[in-house]
This record gives structure tokens, C-alpha cells and sequence, in this order.
């Protein structure tokens, strides 16, 4: 990989539940969640921020191993998992902090993926086929609580911000289908759900370039409709950089600060992208 372009921001200015990291060889995004009860045991701003990071420092080195990437994932689950319950009081927390990923990876002549909640993968051909890698399970059931937030705010007059509160025993109920059938995959303190992620591989000769980034980002074509698809967002990052597009997304979330237009629950959400030339 050459050509690297990457960008990483905090919602709110003093932390990122987001992580990413990319070199010659691989490339990668994790998006943090925070336990919806908002515990903290660990020694940074929240768990999900640690969490990020602690996978972070691992995949920056186990992914230039000769192995497959879901095994690579198995092994850091477990490590990272008794990290975690070295804090105090880790044992006692019930809703652990969990992560999303998408990675992709030269190896053997081919570039691989693997993709693992809402985090995207877009990967173009140098034939202009583009390839949008998205597990939608997550963005399924997100989905569903954004229209029971439109249904609270008629119903009662609420904004939809205030409206988000009354959501939240139907987020627990959500991650608490996190790793299993019905439900959605993530990272977490099992190896549960691991093998549900989207993976293949492309020949490197056949690969223009990728553009990997957290849901933050996505908003911007499937939210925002600033970018008619995921084609024609690599094609502006690939021409002008990251800034542009994102800018022009700063510009219509800071248009609607209620979130009433364009339903969401917060005015932005952490961003983390990366973008690469093969």
C-alpha cells in the first residue's frame, strides 16, 4: 500500500472510541462502543476508548503474521479480554465494552478483508468495479431504534435528541443479542461471533485502491446523501483527500444541530478513515 491517508477525530474533543492504523502492508479501523450503562474501570477517558486502543497496539504487529486475520483476532479477543479483567472491579461490569472492525491486508498476492459490524470496507478495482463491504446486522437494528425515536418525538413532542433516552432499554436489548444468531458480531471478551464476519480476497493486480473508515464517515453517503455511493466518495477522496469530503460533512450535521432532518443521536459521531493506493 502507498499513497496513505488517514484521519482520526473525537466526537467530543477530549477522547476517540475510534482507532486505525496503516502501513505498507495493512490497514485497519476499530469503533469502540462504551457499555450503554457508561461504567468505567480502566485507566482511560472510557472502557470503549481503551478497548480501541489496547486492539490497536495488538493489530499493528499481529497482522503482518502469516495467518488468517480471524485467527489473529481469536488470540488478541483472548488477550485483551484478560487485560481488562486485571482492573478493579472489571469482573462486576456487565456490559464489557465492545468494538467493530475492518481490515484489509496484502497477503500472498492477494488483498484481503475482513469486516466485522458497521465499519466499512470500500475496495476499487482497476477495472471500476467497486466493492462495498458493510455488515448490515448492526446498521438493521440501529436503524429500527431510529424509527422508534421518530415514533417517541410525534407521540409525546419530545426532540429526537430527547427522545434518544427513552431508546435506551431497547439498545441494551440489542447488545445484549451482540455474537449471537439474531443479533450482530463484534469484538468482545469471546471469541463468539468472530466467524460471521465478511471475508474474501482479490487479487492485487486487479485492486486500485481501498478506503476504510468507521460509521462516523458513512454518514455521509447513507445519511447525509452528500455522495450519490460508496463509488463516488473513493473517487473524491482519491482525487482531493479526506479533508474536502469531510468538511462538506461537518458542514451539513453542523445544519442540523437537533438532529431532526437527519435522524441520528448525537451531532456527530467519532470518525476514523483510512485510504490507500495498491
Amino acid at each position: 500500500m502507498h499513497k496513505i491517508y488517514t484521519y482520526i477525530a473525537g466526537a467530543r474533543r477530549e477522547y476517540c472510541e475510534d482507532a486505525l492504523y496503516a502501513d505498507e502492508r495493512c490497514a485497519f479501523v476499530i469503533d469502540g462502543a462504551t457499555g450503554v450503562s457508561g461504567e468505567r474501570v480502566t485507566d482511560a477517558e472510557t472502557d470503549a476508548a481503551w478497548f480501541a486502543r489496547r486492539y490497536r497496539a495488538y493489530l499493528c504487529a499481529a497482522l503482518h503474521e502469516d495467518r488468517e486475520i480471524e485467527d489473529i483476532l481469536a488470540d488478541g479477543v483472548r488477550a485483551v479480554a484478560a487485560e481488562y479483567l486485571r482492573f478493579d472491579g472489571a469482573d462486576r461490569v456487565k456490559d464489557k465494552p465492545s468494538a467493530v472492525v475492518s481490515v484489509v491486508r496484502e497477503r500472498g498476492g492477494y488483498l484481503e478483508y475482513y469486516s466485522l459490524g458497521d465499519t466499512v470496507a470500500v475496495i476499487r478495482k482497476k477495472s471500476g468495479e467497486v466493492l462495498h463491504i458493510l455488515d448490515t446486522r448492526l446498521v438493521e437494528l440501529d436503524n429500527i431504534n431510529f424509527g422508534r425515536m421518530k415514533e417517541i418525538a410525534a407521540r409525546t413532542g419530545k426532540t429526537l435528541r430527547e427522545a434518544f433516552a427513552d431508546i435506551r432499554p431497547y439498545i441494551l436489548q440489542n447488545r445484549a443479542k451482540m455474537n449471537t444468531p439474531e443479533g450482530y458480531g463484534a469484538l468482545s471478551h469471546t471469541t463468539d461471533g468472530l466467524d460471521t464476519a465478511l471475508t474474501g480476497k482479490i487479487p492485487l493486480c486487479e485492486v486500485r485502491d481501498v478506503l476504510v473508515f468507521s460509521d462516523g464517515f458513512a454518514e455521509i453517503y447513507d445519511l447525509f446523501g452528500l455522495y450519490p455511493s460508496p463509488a463516488a466518495l473513493i473517487e473524491e477522496v482519491s482525487a482531493n483527500g479526506i479533508l474536502p469530503a469531510l468538511g462538506r460533512l461537518h458542514a451539513a450535521q453542523d445544519a442540523d444541530p437537533d438532529c431532526e432532518k437527519f435522524v441520528r443521536n448525537k451531532l456527530r459521531d467519532d470518525i476514523s478513515v483510512v485510504y490507500a493506493e495498491i
